[in-house]
Order: C-alpha cells, then structure tokens, then sequence
C-alpha cells in the first residue's frame, strides 16, 4: 500500500487518500506525538479495510511526518 495524498484538516488531523483504496477517505487524528486512524469513509467500490490495513496506513503517515520512531515505540509509552 502506497500514500497518494495527504492534507492536514481543522482539530488536528489529517485527510488520507491510499492506493489500495482509492475511493475511500480516512481521517487519522493526533494523539501524544503521533496519528492514529479515526474513521474512515469506506466506499464499496474498494475493498474491505481491515485491521493490518489500518496499521499499515497509520505506519505511512507517521513515517510520512517523521513520527515513524514514536508511532513504533507507541506501546512502551
């Protein structure tokens, strides 16, 4: 899975657009020092987002933003 866009949005968050789902919108909000998925707008033309889909794309953010260190120490916090 690729990120093809992304963009910030108003209280903190990000809009997401990802090849593997191309008609569906997610929105990942900050949370400490790194942005974890918050809803995602699925659309039926893409397939079926399933939990190591979201952890991936929240990976691709994080790295994106360079939060890739916190997001991947997020458990021992």
């Amino acid at each position: 899975m690729n990120l093809i866009k992304w963009g910030f949005t108003r209280r903190n968050s990000i809009k997401a657009e990802y090849d593997l789902f191309p008609h569906s919108l997610v929105i990942l909000r900050k949370i400490r020092t790194f942005y974890f998925v918050y809803q995602v707008h699925w659309s039926s033309l893409d397939p079926v987002v399933e939990t190591h889909h979201l952890e991936e794309m929240e990976l691709l953010v994080n790295r994106e933003l360079g939060y890739e260190q916190y997001y991947l120490r997020r458990r021992e916090m």
